[in-house]
C-alpha cells in the first residue's frame, strides 16, 4: 500500500515553515485556542504532534487529494 504524503503549514521551527507527514499515520485533528490563537492540532500514530495553520477542512482536503493523485 502507497503512503498518502501532505505538506501542511506548521507552527514549528522549521527550515522553511512546512512539515511532510504521512496522512496515513494521522489520528487525530482538533481545532483549538491556544495563547488566544484558533490553530489546527494533528496528533500523529505514536503520539507526534503538529500545530498547524491550515483548518481541519483545508487537511481534509489534502488527505483526499493524495489519496486521489494514487488512484490517477
Amino acid at each position: 500500500m502507497k503512503a498518502h504524503f501532505i505538506k501542511v503549514d506548521t507552527l514549528e521551527e522549521t527550515h522553511d515553515g512546512s512539515a511532510i507527514i504521512n496522512a496515513d499515520n494521522i489520528s487525530t485533528i482538533k481545532r483549538i485556542n491556544y495563547n488566544d490563537t484558533v490553530q489546527t492540532m494533528i496528533q500523529m500514530i505514536g503520539g507526534e504532534r503538529f500545530g498547524v495553520h491550515q483548518s481541519p477542512e483545508e487537511l481534509i482536503e489534502l488527505v483526499q487529494h493524495a489519496e486521489q493523485e494514487m488512484f490517477a
